[in-house]
């Protein structure tokens, strides 16, 4: 685990898997400038995440890099653990790797973050696949008596997406002014159009 230089500052906490490179980095970016503690997970690529964390760091920004496997149980609680170690809590999950790999990831994610996100927290899934509605949905109604909120981002399906374009939508949703949204499908081809996205 990398870690920062000033975990007693974190206020805000998220973990953002995926969040070496893309999109998931776009998000990290975006949060750390909202204030937010980051907790970069990362499977391979230990010097992107490490460098993720590094600039971070530099615009005094908290954040650590955690190897783990969201396609294993035991490596996404360790994940939890270590984010809760580092700064005394979590209450963000956004899983930017949903989009690429299987449904069994999503379902590991979103269940380990349902038991330990704090009060008032929210969780994004990126996706392009129709099973994880079903999924968020389900999840939003058993969250919603802790005010937590369950969303995914639909990527558009004739190319790829600006990394940039994801973070919008996904700093809207774990935002105030998204927060009264859940159990929602948010298309990116759509986010500008419905008037939603936010200035950083």
């Amino acid at each position: 685990m990398t870690t920062s230089h000033d975990e007693a500052s974190a206020g805000r906490v998220a973990i953002v898997t995926g969040g070496s490179r893309g999109a998931g980095r776009a998000t990290v970016t975006r949060l750390v400038s909202r204030g937010y503690a980051v907790v970069v997970d990362y499977l391979h690529d230990q010097r992107a995440a490490e460098a993720t964390v590094e600039a971070i760091l530099a615009g005094n920004g908290a954040g650590v890099a955690v190897r783990a496997d969201v396609a294993d149980d035991v490596d996404v609680t360790r994940l939890f653990d270590e984010a809760i170690e580092a700064f005394g809590g979590v209450d963000v999950v956004v899983h930017t790797v949903g989009s690429r790999t299987g449904l069994t990831p999503t379902l590991i994610v979103n269940r380990e973050a349902a038991h330990r996100l704090r009060t008032g927290g929210a969780i994004v899934t990126l996706t392009g696949s129709a099973a994880t509605e079903v999924l968020i949905r389900t999840l939003a109604l058993e969250l919603r008596e802790r005010d937590i909120t369950v969303n995914g981002v639909v990527l558009a399906v004739d190319g790829p997406c600006a990394p940039n374009r994801i973070a919008d939508a996904v700093a809207y949703l774990v935002g105030d002014e998204g927060h009264g949204l859940t159990g929602r499908m948010i298309r990116i081809d759509e986010f500008e159009a419905l008037n939603l996205r936010r200035s950083p």
